[in-house]
């Protein structure tokens, strides 16, 4: 794509976003920073319809982004290769509310491994700061928690993973030590299995997804976002959700530092 097409593409994409509305070309000449005619616009949308790029709603109306030319742009447009700092969980509230995105925020709190205890050669009992674990002794697996005493749960189970231990791994993966938010719970109304939506809420999407885009998950016209972010110096991750035509970046500017 030469550059005049696709600067006057990306303006286009982000005047539909805000104003969620079909694009003319004399609409788009009046609204953008070019020296371009209405005529050589409306060149350019045909080449783009032509291309899947634009679609037309209606005839007589004017032309819209392509789903697969929303997914595109936002793979382009939102940076989750860093971790995200938020200001607030309040500031998360308001966004997700005016956005139209449901948000689900999972914070981790710190657990330190403080005691072990052998319970009869049955099982060990892990102790940390407020939770506990127990796992089926065996000797040598006794003696490899030994070793870790003082460390944080994520660490114990990175470590776990890391060396096959599984059974620790999958018992503690089980141990709830994060905090939960959700915002825009009913921006998720368009998801009809009920299990699908309660791996999200409950943070367990966190889970079995790396950091990226997903599309496949949801209905085409939805995008899904995960990624890494910290809150008060708190690391977590946050899961959003909603269609491809919302603000995310506004929506992004508003919950950053």
């Amino acid at each position: 794509m030469n550059q005049r097409k696709e600067t006057l593409l990306n303006e286009m994409i982000a005047i539909y976003i805000k104003d969620g509305m079909p694009i003319g070309s004399e609409s788009l000449k009046l609204s953008i920073n070019m020296k371009i005619s209405s005529a050589t616009i409306r060149n350019y949308f045909k080449v783009l319809v032509d291309e899947g790029i634009l679609t037309q709603p209606h005839i007589s109306s004017g032309k819209i982004p392509t789903n697969s030319t929303l997914k595109a742009y936002w793979k382009k447009n939102i940076n989750i290769s860093d971790i995200l700092n938020i200001n607030n969980i309040e500031q998360i509230s308001k966004a997700s509310k005016e956005h139209k995105i449901f948000c689900n925020i999972k914070i981790q709190k710190q657990e330190i491994l403080q005691k072990i205890i052998n319970y009869n050669d049955e099982y060990s009992i892990l102790i940390f700061d407020s939770i506990e674990a127990i796992i089926p002794y065996t000797r040598h697996l006794h003696s490899f928690l030994n070793e870790l005493l003082y460390q944080d749960i994520e660490e114990i189970k990175s470590i776990a993973k890391s060396v096959c231990a599984n059974e620790l791994y999958k018992r503690l993966e089980g141990v709830t030590n994060a905090k939960i938010y959700n915002f825009g719970f009913e921006e998720l109304f368009f998801i009809k299995d009920l299990d699908s939506v309660l791996k999200i809420i409950n943070g367990n999407i966190h889970c079995t997804l790396k950091n990226g885009f997903y599309f496949d998950l949801f209905p085409d016209g939805y995008i899904g976002i995960l990624q890494d972010i910290t809150i008060d110096k708190k690391r977590g991750k946050m899961f959003v959700v909603g269609e491809l035509k919302q603000d995310y970046t506004s929506f992004y500017q508003k919950i950053a530092s």
